[in-house]
């Protein structure tokens, strides 16, 4: 579906992508998820699997093409030009399935990227909270407990730091391993998040299945596999063939009809269930939105207690924490929205048009 598409700006992506040092230990690689997706798609192993595959195909084919003038056979030219058109319709949907596992390792890195900068924000945060607490105990103002929650408070957040890093990096591997880069290469990564804050989803859950109906390729798989059965059908009912191989011939198309059947099964489920969960992190996202407002008003006013001696530090920290949690919640929700949508798009075949939109 998409690698035509993909493939005439490919040279243009690889123009794009910044090298800043000759140095591989060096090299830092700038991208934004329509250059991850063209350069991990063009670089898929089980992609150039299925391209061997379709050559194959193209090859009998020809040797058919060539063989009808020996001993001419219309089913026979039909069935090599079926299976080489259900082989490209294979490859069109590994590739769907490829593209959406690549999606989703974009958005864990991205979300885990984000997370990193909010544990390293509070790290600061709380390690300049902990040397006011350290003067008001030292001046007899606060209490031991208060002293030792904000040392708890921030060893806890570099922990949560340096476990952030550590999973970033690996997931910055796994990204590194999908577009066939040295793992010592660094990666810098844009997404443009305000375009699609203003993304509103226009077709409602029926709308959105008779979508993905029209263009799910696993759907135009299963036709073309009935479309091969039909003539390995008619093939076996000729003179020449024995009642037995008939018969089997038209329990493989009864099979091909009902796989359609259960192909459409397994989409209205899939379909039903990223719409909902897109719905589900908007109201997380939203949710979240508002208690960081909330919380922001609760610390500022803690602070100003806190400078007049009205509440204790543990007070103070106890709302600087909630705060924290809930950035790190908003910073998920936010990108699990992100995800949700895409693979919403990706369930009903309009991928392109929400990548389009994103990175316009």
């Amino acid at each position: 579906m998409f690698r035509k598409y993909f493939m005439l700006v490919f040279i243009l992506v690889l123009a794009s992508i910044t090298f800043y040092s000759s140095d591989i230990s060096a090299e830092k690689i700038e991208f934004d998820l329509q250059k991850y997706l063209e350069i991990s798609i063009n670089e898929s192993r089980e992609l150039k699997e299925e391209e061997i595959n379709i050559a194959e195909k193209e090859i009998a084919l020809e040797k058919e093409m060539a063989e009808q003038e020996l001993r001419p056979s219309p089913l026979l030219l039909k069935k090599a030009e079926v299976e080489l058109k259900l082989a490209e319709k294979k490859a069109d949907v590994v590739e769907d399935e490829i593209i959406n596992q690549l999606v989703n390792d974009f958005f864990n890195y991205y979300k885990a990227d984000n997370l990193v900068s909010i544990h390293r924000k509070y790290s600061n945060i709380l390690e300049k909270e902990l040397e006011n607490i350290k003067d008001k105990y030292e001046q007899g103002i606060l209490i031991k407990t208060d002293l030792l929650k904000a040392e708890s408070e921030l060893e806890k957040a570099e922990s949560n730091l340096q476990k952030a890093i550590n999973n970033k990096k690996k997931l910055a591997f796994k990204l590194k391993q999908n577009l066939n880069l040295d793992y010592r290469s660094e990666l810098s990564i844009h997404f443009k998040e305000a375009a699609l804050n203003d993304w509103k989803l226009n077709k409602n859950f029926e709308e959105l299945l008779q979508t993905a109906f029209k263009n799910r390729l696993e759907i135009k798989e299963a036709k073309a596999n009935i479309e091969l059965k039909e003539i390995s059908y008619k093939i076996s009912s000729a003179d020449y063939s024995s009642q037995l191989s008939e018969k089997n011939a038209e329990n493989e198309l009864m099979k091909a009809k009902n796989r359609l059947e259960i192909v459409k099964d397994k989409i209205s489920l899939d379909v039903n269930n990223k719409y909902l969960n897109h719905q589900s992190t908007g109201e997380d996202k939203e949710h979240f939105k508002k208690l960081i407002q909330s919380l922001r008003e609760a610390l500022r006013t803690k602070k100003l207690y806190f400078e007049a001696d009205y509440v204790t530090g543990t007070e103070l920290l106890e709302t600087q924490v909630d705060l924290y949690h809930a950035e790190i919640n908003y910073s998920h929700s936010e990108i699990d929205y992100y995800l949700s949508l895409a693979e919403l798009s990706l369930s009903t075949g309009d991928f392109e048009e929400m990548l389009i939109y994103a990175e316009k």
